[in-house]
């Protein structure tokens, strides 16, 4: 809760710098990176702790779920730390090998991001092995974790890495992207598939949550499975695009 309200407060200050420092970096306002990304977080940590009441009681008070929310938070803070200061300093800190400290501190990064989904899988194992197939709900939750662990951190960590940047046949750039996403609108873009992927998480349970009341458990889960496949599939296909240097949306 403390790591989601930080990074909240994060995305303010970062938005309100934006508008006040006409520094650029990659054609964009310094402040839009680390914006993005302490909402990303700040949504990430909202998500798990809208999951909390399907974990055993007390759960994180044991040995296990002090590790894996310290691990989390430890991970997140790190990252956000890092992207902070290199936008201060108007350097990249993605895809920056440029020195060797810089590319220890980027593997660094690509390390946290594996255990925060790696965090998504063990809660993912706590909710089903407490709910089973009782709840659509718990079900939609698990697999949503799941699914971010497989394709956010699949596509994630292709995107990681890639030794050019998230873009494929365009210019390296971020100016005149997709509105809200900078993603490119010239050619392929990494970021689109592992962006779906990271939110398979968020998209399951809400979907679990507008099911009709009368359907039945079995039929419930059978719906989100088949959603399940679909949002893969649409998240497989992004990536297929991006790697063939296709915008999402030209």
């Amino acid at each position: 809760f403390q790591t989601m309200l930080g990074m909240s407060l994060v995305f303010i200050v970062c938005s309100v710098a934006g508008l006040v420092d006409n520094r650029t970096l990659l054609d964009i306002s310094v402040w839009v990176k680390p914006a993005k990304f302490s909402l990303s977080i700040a949504i990430y940590f909202a998500t798990l702790l809208w999951f909390v009441p399907l974990l055993p009681q007390g759960y994180f008070a044991t040995t296990r779920g002090r590790a894996l929310s310290w691990t989390a938070a430890v991970c997140a803070i790190f990252e956000m730390a890092y992207i902070l200061f290199q936008a201060a300093r108007a350097e990249p800190s993605h895809f920056n090998i440029s020195s060797p400290l810089y590319a220890t501190l980027y593997s660094l990064m690509g390390f946290g991001a594996v255990l925060l989904v790696t965090v998504c899988l063990v809660l993912a194992v706590e909710i089903y092995r407490v709910h089973r197939l009782r709840s659509p709900f718990a079900f939609a939750a698990a697999l949503g974790l799941f699914g971010t662990f497989l394709l956010g951190g699949g596509f994630g960590g292709y995107l990681g890495s890639s030794a050019t940047g998230h873009w494929v046949d365009a210019p390296a750039t971020d100016a005149n992207g997709l509105i809200a996403f900078n993603w490119s609108r010239e050619g392929g873009d990494l970021r689109v598939a592992h962006f779906f992927g990271m939110h398979v998480m968020q998209a399951l349970p809400l979907l679990a949550l507008m099911l009709p009341a009368h359907w039945s458990v079995a039929g419930a889960i059978r719906c989100l499975l088949l959603a399940f496949g679909l949002y893969a599939l649409l998240t497989i296909g992004t990536f297929i695009q991006a790697v063939n240097g296709q915008p999402f949306l030209g």
